[in-house]
């Protein structure tokens, strides 16, 4: 990244936005919540989001961004993130435009970011590809996915991806899936990247068999997941040397139903938390969770980890500082 002047001072900083949106043709919105864009339904104020609708739009965006110093963050569907309630002083990216079309050439697709992961997987199962029908239950996009390489029932996103497409000085460029590094709910992917698209190589099967297995796990996500509720899927990570899964843990400590204000930890899957009623807060959903990793600490001896984004309203304004307090995050991350 080039070296960028520190924009202390928010006017400057909304002037110099505003005109990097008006020269790119992106649409800039204010008065904007975060209880708007997620689906838990809670967090505070954000100073501006910006929607680019081609991802050499998005590409240039990001590139000015950081050239003015200006700290941004990139937001997909927001069903994996937890954003307190204060006022987050930094430009949410929001790739929800970022939608295109399917591009199919034999066995490989191409997608954008902004694509909806479950569109995706009904689309590539009437073209008979099959290596992601296990995801077509996990709300999000196609870069949420990517992302935190999101998996179930035996799939995993970054498996069958063949290349994808990054921002990188302005420009759209691909790199080759296999310089990820594809681990379990985690990437390799650094803060300030920005994923814009994939091609995905799939193999070929009967769409018939294809759907007979969607069905089936998406019978079994309905019949094990609250559905209907305000969520953000799995909350924590299943620890690695645990005998048993993260959410039959909070079970046997018995803490299904328990409430912390507008947060309560479903009666369905203790490894969910759902939110409820028009004032809902964050702070009650992070104490909740706080409450479940000290609680399995205290009688398991293991540091659950978060499977949800945590992002901060006390964050940093500009690039430099958003960089340093990731960095200071992931030291302090139990792994």
């Amino acid at each position: 990244m080039d070296e960028a002047p520190e924009l202390n001072d928010f006017a400057e900083r909304d002037v110099a936005l505003e005109q990097i949106a008006a020269r790119l043709g992106v649409r800039a919105e204010r008065g904007k919540r975060f209880a708007e864009l997620t689906s838990l339904r809670v967090g505070g104020a954000i100073d501006w989001v910006l929607s680019p609708e081609t991802e050499a739009q998005a590409a240039a965006l990001v590139h000015e961004m950081d050239r003015a110093g200006i700290g941004w963050r990139a937001l997909g569907s927001g069903s994996n993130i937890l954003a307190d309630d204060g006022d987050h002083h930094y430009v949410v990216l929001s790739l929800k435009e970022l939608k295109g079309e399917l591009e199919f050439d034999g066995e490989r697709v191409s997608v954008p970011a902004g694509y909806s992961l479950p569109r995706l997987c009904v689309d590539a199962a009437r073209q008979g590809l099959s290596g992601i029908e296990g995801l077509g239950g996990i709300p999000g996009t196609v870069g949420g996915a990517l992302w935190m390489n999101a998996g179930a029932y035996g799939h995993e996103i970054g498996t069958v991806t063949e290349t994808v497409r990054i921002a990188r000085a302005g420009k759209v460029v691909e790199i080759p899936g296999a310089e990820i590094q594809w681990n379990y709910r985690h990437t390799s992917f650094k803060e300030g990247e920005l994923v814009l698209g994939a091609t995905l190589r799939l193999t070929r099967d009967e769409p018939e068999k294809i759907r007979a297995r969607m069905d089936d796990a998406k019978s079994r996500r309905m019949a094990t997941q609250p559905h209907g509720s305000r969520s953000a899927g799995c909350f924590f990570k299943n620890p690695p040397a645990a005998a048993v899964g993260t959410g039959k843990m909070i079970d046997e400590l018995g803490m299904k139903g328990s409430r912390r204000g507008s947060a309560v930890i479903s009666p369905v899957h203790a490894n969910f938390i759902v939110t409820e009623g028009e004032g809902a807060r964050a702070e009650d959903a992070l104490a909740l969770a706080e409450e479940i990793r000290e609680r399995v600490k205290r009688e398991h001896g293991i540091e659950l980890e978060y499977e949800v984004e945590l992002w901060r309203a006390n964050a940093p304004k500009n690039k430099a500082e958003i960089d340093e307090a990731k960095a200071e995050s992931d030291r302090k991350e139990p792994k």
